[in-house]
């Protein structure tokens, strides 16, 4: 049996306390430039990694839907050029959800693996990877199996989406972790639905991220997780699970809906439990991009661009 791997250290911080960026995204917005804000306003990535280091990019494929279900693949791109310029290799990782099995038709069906193919980076099955007992120790779980590929990874950058869920009250960067769990202990999770919100908090001892990201432009937020659609139009940035987490629930609270996050905030329990493992902090700083309150008009009178179009 394996024992956990070192906690990685929240290097996105300030006066003690996990930076969360937030960067606001409007429709029509170019995603590369919203990513990198986020990553400049944590500090840039050389503060966790160098070039020439090996990324292991986990986002959310787990059924054949579209986002928030599902992570975009503009969003997905945005990531991997940032990573693929600062000149570090990129490998993304995924295994689906077990109601839409197998992996690889729901890659085909979200059409990854041309965009994948457009960067160079390969894709890793992680049904198929060679699977590791690791030993958690925790309160619900003793061990639990991962993929050899997520478990020996340097560097983990984990895209997320937010939405609320059925069984895990919502889904963000901590319930990423299902994601890699071996199924057999999917089917433990499930089969008690009174833990099972604990039990994917604890998966995250296993290992943990670098750096995740959270796209928050188009969101769910009734008891099911489908639509009808909310739109926060922000993306985020942060070291910290539960902090980055925290906000996404946050965010999600301010739309009134029947669901299971309209709760006492102590009482969320993949938040709880992260924290209580201290994988991650509810004390955060959130550090924001301004608004968009530039318009078009205002472009018009600017002397930069009157200057390029030749009207001055």
């Amino acid at each position: 049996m394996a024992p956990v791997r070192p906690r990685k250290e929240n290097v996105f911080t300030k006066d003690g306390k996990p930076l969360v960026a937030k960067v606001p995204h409007y429709n029509g917005d170019y995603m590369p430039f919203t990513i990198r804000k986020a990553v400049e306003l944590l500090g840039g990535l050389d503060k966790t990694m160098k070039p020439g280091d090996t990324v292991i990019l986990k986002p959310n494929f787990n059924c054949s839907f579209a986002t928030p279900l599902s992570t975009d693949l503009a969003y997905l791109a945005a990531v991997i050029e940032l990573l693929q310029d600062y000149g570090v290799k990129v490998k993304v990782a995924e295994m689906c959800g077990r109601a839409d099995w197998p992996t690889e038709k729901v890659v085909q069906n979200l059409e990854v693996i041309p965009v994948l193919k457009r960067y160079g980076v390969p894709f890793i099955c992680l049904f198929e990877d060679e699977w590791v007992e690791v030993d958690i120790n925790g309160k619900y779980w003793q061990k639990i199996h991962v993929p050899r590929t997520m478990y020996e990874a340097d560097h983990r950058i984990y895209c997320a989406n937010m939405r609320t869920h059925s069984a895990g009250r919502y889904s963000c960067t901590i319930k990423l972790g299902v994601g890699w769990l071996h199924p057999d202990d999917r089917e433990i999770m499930h089969s008690d639905r009174t833990k099972s919100e604990s039990m994917i908090a604890e998966i995250n001892l296993a290992f943990q991220p670098d750096l995740v990201f959270v796209d928050g432009r188009r969101s769910t937020i009734e008891w099911a997780g489908r639509g009808p659609y909310v739109h926060p139009n922000v993306v985020m940035a942060s070291g910290d699970i539960v902090a980055a987490d925290s906000e996404a629930v946050k965010i999600l609270r301010t739309y009134p809906a029947e669901n299971r996050i309209q709760i006492p905030f102590d009482e969320i329990m993949q938040i709880t439990t992260a924290a209580m493992h201290k994988l991650g902090s509810t004390d955060y700083t959130v550090v924001e991009a301004p608004g968009h309150e530039r318009t078009e008009e205002d472009d018009n009178r600017d002397p930069a661009t009157l200057a390029v179009k030749g009207l001055k």
